[in-house]
């Protein structure tokens, strides 16, 4: 199935992420003026301090939260995350809110980089620390990698296969460095 409409699925993202998904800022001016209170006065982030990206996706029925039907029914569609001043994110699947991350880590952001966002079920990884191993791995290679894989991903069975291949090669090379860096130490 094909839900493709990208001018309404990015102007109703963003509607919807500055009028109500994405958190308020605390506005030390709104406090100011409606004098003294308690608790913060909070504005809604305005469209311009938005970041925002848009790609197609393929999402299963599981990934955009409904139940299984029995049938392996895909649907393609504009993905749209928009991150907030406040460094939230919000996950968009055409005009639907798939999920909101309070505090994205890495590996949202190479999940983004790469153009293949989690399902619903899955938004949960994309909250606190990243895994050990993400963390000890730099920037730059975890982001070569998801770029990669996205790539790979849109690829015919041959191409994604020759790439594989190189893949393979240039991690072989990585290995013997490795293996002769060992040996050179010892």
């Amino acid at each position: 199935m094909n839900m493709r409409d990208p001018v309404r699925s990015i102007t109703w993202a963003l509607m919807k992420a500055v009028d109500h998904d994405l958190d308020g800022l605390d506005s030390p001016l709104a406090a100011k003026l409606f004098g003294a209170c308690t608790s913060p006065v909070m504005a809604r982030p305005k469209p311009d301090q938005c970041e925002v990206a848009m790609f197609t996706q393929a999402w299963s029925s599981n990934d955009l939260g409904y139940r299984d039907r029995g049938f392996a029914q895909t649907v393609e569609t504009e993905t749209v995350v928009i991150t907030g001043p406040g460094g939230d994110a919000c996950v968009y699947a055409s005009t639907q809110l798939l999920y909101h991350v309070r505090s994205p880590n890495r590996l949202f952001f190479l999940d983004l980089m790469s153009q293949r966002m989690r399902g619903k079920s899955e938004c949960a990884a994309y909250e606190g620390r990243d895994s050990a191993d993400l963390e000890a791995v730099s920037y730059e290679v975890s982001s070569a990698v998801a770029k990669l894989c996205g790539v790979a991903g849109k690829l015919g069975r041959e191409e994604a296969s020759r790439v594989e291949r190189v893949i393979g090669s240039l991690v072989g090379r990585m290995n013997e460095g490795l293996s002769s860096s060992d040996h050179a130490i010892g």
